[in-house]
Formats: C-alpha cells, structure tokens, sequence
C-alpha cells in the first residue's frame, strides 16, 4: 500500500468566491445531478444548474422583499432549503447566519439578538418554538413577525422556499437582474457561525467568501474525493458539515445526497452506496460498535481475526483482497465507501488501522471554524497514523514557544462580530491562536497533544464551553462548587455540596436529570460526581482546574 509523498492535487480551477463556484459549475456540470434527497418514498434530485436557478431566484425574492445587506439566521433539519437559503443570502450580499436547531429556543433568540439577524428561514420545532403565540396564516407563504430582542424579526418557514423560488423566477423572466448582477466583494463578511469559547458567551465568527474559497481551494489540493457519491449526515450549522462536507463536495463536482434524519442513516447507506463520507469520531465509533455486534451475533469473532490477519499481509506485499475478503462488513456501509474524512474531535488509531482493514480508508484532519474550517488532513496515499495530517497549501501552521497550534492564511476569519476583545486576545502578530496544543513531526504531520484552554471537544465534534453549564447549575443553592468536564467523550459534573447536602447522590442526580431535559444531547452530564472537599482555588478565589482532582 503506498504511504509516500506526492505532489498536491491541481485537477480544479481555483474558485474567488461562493458565487464563482455556483456559475461556473452551473455552465460546465449543468444537467449532472448535485443533491438528491429523501422525500417520502420518493427520491428528489436537483442538477448543478438547477442549484444555480434556485438559489438565483431565491435571492431574487429576498432583494423583492427589500432583504438587503441583511443578516439571515437558517435554522433546522440537514435540507436543500437549508442551503438554497444560506447560499442565496451568502451570495447577494447579505449575510448568512447557521444556527444550531437542537438548542433551545431561548437560546436561538439570545444568539438571533447577538447576530442581529433581520430575518430568519426555520423549519420543524425551531420555527414553531420561534412564532409561539405570534399569529401564522394556514397554508400561507408568509411572513411572521416576532419580537426579539426589542426589535421585529421576520420569520419564514423553510417549508415555503419553494414558493419564494417560483415567485423569484417570475421575477427573473419579468427582467429584475438586481441579484443576479450583484458583484461579490471577496473581503466583505457573508457567513456567522457560531462558536462557545471559554467565558461561556458564544461569539459568531465572522468568515468572508475569501476565507471560504480559499480553504475549499486548498482542501481539494490535499485530497482527492474518489467516487461520484457522498451522504451527508453532519448538521450544516457546523463550518465542517456545510463548508468541507457539502460545498467542497459541490466544487468536486460530485453528488451530495442529504442525510435529513440520522435516525434514516443506516438505510441511507445501503440506498446510496457513497464512495466517501465527511464524519465526526462518533459516528465512525457507532459504526464500528455495529459491525463487532452483528459478528458477536454471528460467532463469528475468530474468523474475522484470522481474516484481518491475512489480509493485512496481503496489503503489505502489495495485495489488496479486502473487498472481497469483507465484503459481508463493507455492505453494512453500503458496499463502495472508501474513504471518511474525520474532523471535529479526536479520533483513536484503533478505528483507523481496522477500518483501513476493511478497506475503509479514514483520514483524520483537524479545523476549527475560525478557520474555514480545515486546518490539516491526511492525503489519500500520505498518511501518518495518530497525526491529524499535512497543513493545506497556504495555511502557514506553526508551532508557538508554549506548545499552542498558530496559523495564518487567507481562510483565517475576519475576527468575531463585535468582539474586539475576544478578537484581540486570539490574534498576536498576524498568527490565529488556535488554543490547542500540538506539533509538527520530521515530515510535517501536524499532532494534536491537548487543549491549551479547558473548552471541551465532545466526540460527536461538539464544542462545550463548562463556564455556561457551571453558571447555569450553580444557581441551584444546594450545589456550593462545580466543575463540569469531559470524560470519555462525555460531560461529567464534579460536585461540591452545599452544607446539609453532603453525600446526597440521588439528589444531586435527580437536578442534573431536570437540568437535563432542557439541553441538546451533547449538553446533557451523563455523571454526577460528589467531592466532600473543596476545589482548590488560586489567590483571586477561582477553582483552579488542572489541580480539581487533588483537592
């Protein structure tokens, strides 16, 4: 199996901007088939040029309704919609802001106040838990106005884009070209993705469709997306999930069909068939799990030693028998899955090296969304175990005296809207701070050795911010101290009791229960530890959090 160095990938031509990107493969792709999707028992399909017409006649609409130079919230389930939405804001000038459905609803309108947002596009319970008790028309394509944050936003259900589509093509052949002709300016802010950072405050990051293009350029020279068909199961709320996993695929010229419901994702991959897959260590983790079952099931674990075995000998002389030896495992992922791109979170090399066993191949990268997302990946046939790969032509990595991951580069963010200070603290002489701690080996694979910070990185790809849990749990009086961390890609809660309360386990587990309901998945504490000392604190009174497990 080859492992060696070789040159970067130049087979695209290098988009300027979002817009650039949607023309020209509108032109050259035309009629190829770039989403599809389930519906019902039916499988809906739009070509590259029907993306360019959508997204076309969308922003027609929005322009027609006088949503310009704007900020435009998209909220809901993984959709064609979604990113019809997000595109046509992002491409007309206005900015698209990705918000994450599975927080609650008060904190979507904290974070809607926070980006400013005029108008937003939700779907499902994020546009019923948005309207409430505000009047909404049946069967109409309408406008709801809800106050938020002292002042009326419009909101849209993502149900009616089709509607707003046809509405803007009767625009379009009536001879309105306002969006059409608009001129993308590369350094102006077109995306908001928001991030939690170590104060517990979110801060949106602002990303420019120079930043944006210039890390899809640079992703497509480090890896080369074999195969015609990926599934997309990451929300696109996430700068992985919507940038590398849908828009870079798009700039592949490749098929993305949309994973609305994880709960639909292993019939997905037998119906697809993806050759590649963009996912975070808990899926890979999941399907692993899945696979050692049904061969426990099977009794079968013997046969599959002995066959790993051989076939790892076989690969090493050059031999690779793996589709036919796992074949059986290789159906469960759908038959033609090759690669995965990992990012988002650690990923352990014991996934890796099987994987690769049944002809899987995982690359694991490393990004953060300040910077558009990716940082570094392994190559297809350059690679380094352990290593979250080569940084991408362009990005300037560096390692600081302190052990912190640096970079600079044009897919760096702008900075976080309306932030200086936050912005300040991460920028030092033209270097991003990335926080994370790490190195570069003799061949320049970047490690990743731990989190300069204490912001935990679940293993879904979740960023968790503990200050935001702690503050919110420490208003019950019962809890004196906490600490809220990671553990085993987990939350756990770490609790010193108030007087009268010490030793309680099931009741401190009964609120964490309560605290529970209200919370996204990856926000919930899965264990309540109880301390019967104090945290130790330095002179200012502040836990310190390296030393809680030696007080």
């Amino acid at each position: 199996m080859k492992n060696k160095d070789y040159p970067l990938y130049d087979t695209l031509r290098q988009i300027t901007d979002l817009k650039d990107m949607v023309y020209s493969h509108a032109e050259e792709l035309a009629d190829k088939t770039a989403f599809s999707w389930n519906e019902g028992k039916e499988v809906k399909s739009k070509s590259f040029a029907d993306f360019k017409n959508d997204t076309e006649a969308f922003g027609t609409w929005l322009y027609s309704k006088n949503y310009k130079d704007v900020h435009i919230a998209v909220i809901g389930e993984n959709s064609y919609e979604w990113i019809v939405a997000f595109m046509s804001a992002a491409n007309g000038g206005d900015i698209a802001v990705a918000l994450d459905k599975e927080l609650p609803d008060d904190k979507v309108k904290e974070l809607i106040e926070q980006g400013e947002c005029s108008v937003v596009f939700a779907s499902g319970k994020n546009f019923k838990g948005l309207i409430g008790d505000n009047k909404q028309e049946e069967n109409a394509a309408v406008c709801t106005e809800v106050p938020i944050g002292g002042k009326i936003v419009d909101v849209y259900s993502l149900d009616d884009v089709e509607d707003f589509i046809a509405t803007g093509k009767t625009l379009l052949s009536g001879g309105d070209t306002e969006y059409k002709d608009y001129k993308i300016d590369p350094e102006k802010m077109a995306a908001l993705f928001f991030t939690s950072g170590t104060t517990g405050k979110s801060k949106g990051v602002m990303l420019s469709q120079k930043n944006m293009a210039a890390d899809i350029n640079a992703a497509c020279k480090n890896f080369l997306l074999e195969g015609e068909t990926t599934l997309a199961p990451l929300p696109f709320h996430h700068a992985f999930g919507l940038i590398t996993a849908v828009f870079m695929v798009f700039n592949y010229g490749k098929l993305v069909f949309i994973n609305r419901s994880l709960k639909q994702i292993q019939k997905e991959l037998k119906q697809v068939k993806p050759d590649m897959m963009f996912l975070v260590p808990l899926f890979v983790e999941t399907f692993y799990k899945l696979i050692r079952q049904a061969v426990r099931k099977k009794k079968k674990e013997k046969v599959l030693s002995v066959a790993s075995g051989v076939s790892n000998m076989l690969l090493a002389v050059g031999i690779d028998k793996r589709n036919d030896i796992f074949k059986e495992v290789r159906e469960g992922l759908g038959g033609n899955l090759k690669v995965i791109i990992s990012g988002g979170a650690h990923l352990d090399e014991k996934y890796v090296k099987a994987f690769r066993t049944f002809g899987v191949d995982i690359l694991c990268g490393y990004g953060i969304t300040e910077c558009s997302p990716v940082l570094s990946v392994n190559r297809n046939h350059y690679f380094c175990d352990g290593s979250v790969g080569l940084p991408l032509k362009g990005c300037e990595v560096k390692i600081a005296d302190d052990g912190e991951i640096i970079t600079r580069g044009d897919n760096v963010m702008m900075g976080y809207y309306k932030d200086k200070e936050s912005t300040d603290a991460v920028f030092e002489n033209g270097w991003f701070k990335t926080g994370d701690l790490g190195c570069i080996n003799d061949n320049g694979f970047l490690f990743i050795t731990g989190r300069k910070k204490n912001l935990v990185i679940l293993s879904n790809g979740e960023n968790v911010s503990p200050e935001e849990i702690e503050d919110r749990l420490l208003k019950h009086e019962e809890i004196a101290e906490i600490i809220v961390s990671g553990e085993n890609g987990q939350l756990i809660a770490e609790i010193f009791p108030a007087e009268g309360h010490m030793g309680d386990q099931a009741f401190f587990d009964a609120i964490i229960d309560k605290e529970n309901e209200k919370q996204p998945q990856y926000k919930k504490i899965r264990k309540v530890i109880l301390r019967d000392t104090e945290f130790e604190k330095n002179s200012t009174k502040k836990i310190i959090r390296y030393k809680k497990d030696q007080a």
